[in-house]
């Protein structure tokens, strides 16, 4: 039965390797229709997506007015705190780390100076600094292995300007990572399962998922974390879910938003700092039957960026752009229309300006490695508001 997980792609890996178990009886996926009516899978002859794969070219070329291209390299946006400048990655699923300004376009490498073996993740903290997640040990990335040290990085604060070297926070980080517009408060996940390791099987079904959260705080001048707590861990959701922290909501960092793969295919789930952690204890907001990962949060919470698939039911395909209300409504609205595009396009990794006007996100195809950017690109929230309502 390993077998099984051993060839499971790793592209979209969480999502390919919960159906194999699903199908090997080791963990049951619900679909079932909530009571507010959501998008159904695809079925023959009646599809939900209906102009997806359709249309020939790029959706460069013919952007909307509300939506504008910044760079034609980079992945993984996330705002600065002043919201001029944006952190990008340059590679995927590992890579450097640049800064660009969103006014100029231009861009900096801001981890060339140092040895490293690529980054997978960088975000900005409050006060400018940088929070990093990459790979310090294990086997180096190959053409055998493309993702191999994406699931095994180290958390470490790289100072403004960054011209020094990181400096380790000492603990493990999975995947992507939560930073505060409010305050030095993060989130990160705390995982054992490695989708390029051969104990795949054992380790979807028996292994840790989990979030963590805590403040950077700095002492003589070098990061540490205090106030750790646990928020989640993957029996809050179900047994069979596989969890990732995205961002924080309300007063205090009080909430965090995260996804929870593997549940109902995919779903936007929320949890508080210090409830009780205990089985279905998180809240659903999407509580839909398709593909749903959620990103960037609205600066005042009222809804959240979705990376969604309406057809399909746990295996997604070119996704795009959906906003979804935090208000318990499960209303969605789609914000893109990238994947209309034949050639796998697809619009993903969406992050909100401090102000809320602005929407970074990525342009990307799909293939054979996760996250693998083809532009960032900025989103007018005000003009397409504005057209929507007339």
């Amino acid at each position: 039965m390993l077998q099984v997980f051993a060839t499971c792609l790793i592209h979209r890996s969480v999502i390919r390797v919960a159906i194999s178990l699903w199908a090997l009886g080791f963990a049951t996926v619900a679909f079932a229709t909530p009571a507010s009516a959501q998008e159904q899978p695809a079925s023959d002859g009646n599809r939900v997506d209906p102009e997806k794969g359709t249309v020939d070219g790029s959706p460069l070329d013919d952007l909307p007015k509300h939506i504008t291209l910044l760079s034609d390299t980079g992945l993984r946006p996330d705002w600065s705190p002043n919201g001029k400048q944006l952190v990008i990655l340059e590679g995927a699923p590992l890579g450097d780390v640049a800064i660009i300004d969103v006014k100029t376009g231009r861009k900096r490498t801001v981890t060339k100076h140092f040895e490293h073996r690529g980054f997978g993740r960088a975000y900005f903290l409050h006060n400018g600094d940088l929070l990093l997640c990459g790979p310090t040990s294990g086997p180096q990335a190959s053409s055998e292995r493309p993702e191999a040290g994406r699931f095994t990085g180290v958390m470490s604060v790289l100072r403004a300007p960054f011209k020094g070297e990181p400096q380790p926070l000492g603990v493990s980080c999975w995947e992507g990572m939560a930073t505060s517009d409010r305050s030095m408060r993060i989130a990160w996940n705390r995982s054992d399962i490695d989708y390029t390791d051969d104990d795949l099987g054992d380790r979807v079904v028996n292994g840790v998922s989990e979030i963590w959260s805590a403040v950077v705080r700095y002492r003589a001048g070098r990061a540490y974390l205090s106030d750790i707590e646990r928020v989640a861990e993957r029996n809050a959701v179900s047994p069979a879910a596989v969890l990732e922290a995205q961002d924080f909501r309300g007063p205090k960092d009080k909430e965090l938003i995260f996804t929870a793969y593997a549940h109902q295919g995919g779903e936007v789930m929320g949890a508080e700092r210090g409830g009780e952690i205990a089985n279905g204890s998180a809240t659903n907001y999407s509580n839909s039957p398709v593909y749903e990962e959620v990103e960037g949060i609205a600066p005042d919470g009222s809804y959240a960026l979705v990376e969604r698939d309406v057809e399909s039911a746990a295996i997604p395909g070119p996704l795009d752009i959906w906003r979804l209300r935090l208000d318990g409504s499960g209303k969605f609205e789609r914000l893109t229309f990238f994947n209309r595009y034949r050639g796998g396009y697809y619009a993903s990794n969406p992050a909100f300006s401090p102000d809320g006007k602005t929407i970074a996100f990525q342009l990307s195809i799909d293939g054979p490695v996760e996250g693998a950017g083809q532009g960032i690109l900025l989103f007018d929230v005000e003009t397409f508001d504005e057209a929507a309502g007339s």
